[in-house]
């Protein structure tokens, strides 16, 4: 399957840190942070034309890996809710981009989003699976969400990953410029609020997938210097 894992229930999980719902080609992505350096000039500080570039090569990569005719942003495409003429610019090369590829682009709301009129959706059903941002309580008995971008920290080498289970996928970050939150810190918060479930931690290393199984047992696991 193309560096490709098996997720649960026709999903299909990719080292562009896409979950590809097969029987619609629909793939859903989040915390884009599309306009980073946009954001971060605001600030005062100086970074070069980039997130652009990266997001496109990402998504050369991910249509080279499958077909899809269905893009979904859960959330965070760019990095400021403050309105940005760059970052509107490059969001709509992005989509003029997606479009000559015959991929219609659907964004849901996040935290970072700016407000919209009419506003972007909160979430949207796909195969009986909701897919939101996660950022907010969401009631679902399937649901793929971003917004915690998950990292594996091991002996000095981070990578980041899914964590999964039969009724869960939760997306590592799809931009490379948003700072993860490493298992050690994100995996006790997630096991109280899901206490009936095992997440199973899914990293993204050089263009494939590792499945480093469920996150008790890898944060247990003596030979990992996980941090």
């Amino acid at each position: 399957m193309k560096g490709m894992i098996e997720g649960p229930q026709g999903w299909l999980l990719t080292p562009e840190a896409a979950a590809v719902f097969t029987a619609e080609h629909t793939a859903v992505i989040a915390d884009v942070h599309l306009g980073y350096e946009w954001a971060r000039a605001q600030g005062g500080d100086c970074l070069p034309a980039h997130s652009l570039r990266e997001t496109l090569a990402l998504f050369e990569s991910l249509l080279a890996r499958t077909t899809i005719t269905r893009l979904i942003v859960a959330g965070d495409l760019v990095e400021s809710r403050i309105p940005c003429p760059r970052t509107a610019r490059d969001l709509s090369t992005l989509t003029r981009w997606l479009n000559e590829r015959g991929v219609e682009l659907i964004a849901l709301q996040g935290n970072h989003d700016p407000p919209r009129r009419p506003p972007l959706a909160s979430s949207r059903n796909v195969g009986g699976w909701t897919i939101s941002h996660g950022h907010r309580p969401l009631v679902a008995d399937r649901n793929v969400s971003g917004h915690h971008h998950p990292m594996l920290r091991a002996s000095g080498v981070s990578a980041p990953c899914f964590l999964v289970d039969d009724a869960t996928i939760i997306l590592p970050a799809f931009s490379p410029n948003a700072a993860g939150v490493s298992l050690a810190s994100l995996g006790p918060a997630l096991a109280h609020s899901h206490p009936e479930r095992t997440l199973r931690c899914i990293a993204s290393a050089g263009g494939t997938l590792l499945d480093f199984g469920p996150i008790p047992n890898l944060l247990r696991n003596a030979r990992l210097v996980v941090t």
